[in-house]
């Protein structure tokens, strides 16, 4: 999701991903114990422009692990849509986790939301698929955007499933309890 901003805008980054097939990505599986280690490895700046978390899991979780000394502007992180925008939920965390293409990954964009307000962010909205969620660092919010409650900008799942349907397979599992709300 950042691939425009690099080709079109001239952006520059830090690309990781587990299975690298660029040059310009470092070959990383990204977890809660390992994220400061790695911003600490690619000499991240204390603030910068975009965060894109989108591991198909434990997002959550490495947005959660992120020092506040990290103070990206915005955040784009995936939110699994399959959850009702009333519901606080995240899988279970395991530094291995594996995403098997069902329903079971991530967390509600609600444990989102709550977990961005603890870091001083606010929700700005989400894309029309119902994939990623829009937060923005609250001192740059405050005199330049209009923000909606989270049932306006909340977008069910809105991609198209192998064999038919919207939204992913079934797993059988269910996310559990918001942390923040289990407290």
């Amino acid at each position: 999701n950042t691939r425009f901003f690099r080709e079109k805008r001239g952006w520059s980054g830090i690309l990781m991903d587990a299975e690298a097939a660029l040059p310009t990505i470092g070959k990383e599986f990204v977890t809660a114990e390992n994220i400061n280690f790695l911003f600490e490895k690619y000499k991240v700046p204390g603030e910068f422009d975009l965060l894109s978390i989108d591991i198909d899991g434990n997002d959550y979780w490495v947005w959660k692990a992120l020092r506040a000394e990290y103070s990206p502007r915005v955040v784009v992180i995936e939110y699994n849509a399959n959850v009702p925008v009333n519901r606080s939920a995240v899988i279970e965390y395991d530094p291995h986790f594996r995403w098997d293409d069902t329903d079971y990954y991530g967390a509600s964009l609600l444990a989102l939301t709550e977990l961005a307000a603890t870091k001083g962010y606010s929700l700005l909205g989400c894309e029309s698929r119902g994939i990623n969620a829009f937060f923005v660092r609250n001192d740059l919010a405050k005199d330049n955007c209009v923000l909606r409650d989270i049932q306006e900008v909340y977008k069910p799942p809105r991609y198209e499933r192998e064999g038919g349907g919207f939204g992913h397979h079934p797993s059988g599992r269910t996310l559990a309890l918001g942390p923040l709300r289990s407290r």
